[in-house]
């Protein structure tokens, strides 16, 4: 009797983690065939692919940088503002010269997200709260600039074409890859995540890693307000609205844990983003409201939450 319930621990342990290990794989194919049979075929069509992937470019860009913060074990709730703020400054610089649209959405998002790394690890402000108050900042910030809205030539619609943004996320994603996976900064960003006293006594320089991990972050964010802006031609207060929600609920789609540490894998962030692209495409598809899709999508980031939150590992929730 004790060998054999030893042989279904053993098996009951390999099946969790077999889960564990394939859980955005899994979230991922879920997701598809959920949404294919309820759009009765419309999803995976043809004409509907790169809608799904214009959904995708969005929360990708803005996915695969949080995802150097979400190693850390830190949140940045200000994406979606960064965004929007990204997009005004360019909107407003379109009147000075169209050349300065794309470098002034880079150097806003930039510049927001070194202001955000420097509360976070010099003021040793939580990202939580650190994040969330510098949103409200900077969505004032944008409300005051804009009053209203502003717009730019639709010649400038020219950068959205699919193509584009092809090479554009290809090149972001092997960059990006490469720095997380291959080099020292991104073994940095884990060490810290798994345990940074650990990490500092190791030699880790952790406040100027997380500065360099919230820039990344920013200037992610500043590439999409870019491309957000050359889509619709327009800024306004609204502009990535939410988009720290999609972007957040992305990570923890692909299997991303809040504690962050070394099981961190890049592809999650992608994997996870498709699935999120996949989910809100689909639900457009049958006619759901935004209002009501935003609520399935806090369903699920609850649900996210608790299966992949590791209680033991952790003190407190940043």
């Amino acid at each position: 009797m004790e060998e054999n319930a030893l042989k279904l621990g053993s098996t009951g342990q390999r099946l969790k983690s077999a889960a564990t290990k394939y859980f955005s794989f899994i979230g991922l194919a879920l997701v598809v065939l959920i949404f294919e049979i309820l759009t009765r075929g419309d999803l995976l069509s043809s004409r509907n692919l790169m809608n799904i992937f214009n959904n995708f470019f969005s929360i990708g860009l803005g996915a695969m940088g949080v995802v150097f913060l979400m190693s850390l074990g830190e949140l940045d709730l200000s994406v979606g503002a960064i965004v929007g703020l990204a997009a005004a400054l360019a909107a407003c610089a379109s009147k000075t010269s169209l050349a300065l649209i794309f470098p002034v959405a880079l150097a806003t998002g930039l510049g927001v997200g070194l202001l955000n790394g420097f509360v976070i690890s010099k003021l040793r402000v939580e990202s939580f709260i650190g994040t969330l108050a510098m949103s409200f900042v900077v969505r004032g910030v944008t409300v005051w600039l804009l009053n209203g809205s502003a717009g730019i030539p639709v010649s400038q619609r020219v950068f959205d074409q699919d193509g584009v943004k092809i090479a554009v996320f290809v090149l972001a994603l092997a960059i990006l890859y490469t720095l997380f996976e291959f080099t020292p900064f991104g073994k940095r960003c884990r060490s810290i995540g798994a345990s940074a006293d650990a990490a500092r006594q190791a030699g880790v320089r952790v406040e100027r890693t997380k500065l360099i991990a919230f820039a990344i972050s920013g200037l992610m964010c500043g590439l999409a307000g870019f491309f957000s802006l050359v889509r619709t031609c327009t800024a306004s207060s609204k502009t990535g609205s939410a988009f720290e929600f999609d972007v957040l609920l992305a990570v923890l789609f692909g299997g991303i844990s809040l504690t962050g540490g070394w099981p961190v894998k890049f592809r999650s962030a992608v994997i996870g983003s498709v699935a999120m692209a996949v989910m809100k495409n689909g639900m457009s598809i049958m006619g759901i409201n935004g209002l009501t899709q935003q609520v399935v999508e806090g369903v699920i980031l609850i649900v996210i939450v608790v299966i992949s939150f590791d209680r033991k590992s952790v003190g407190v929730v940043k």
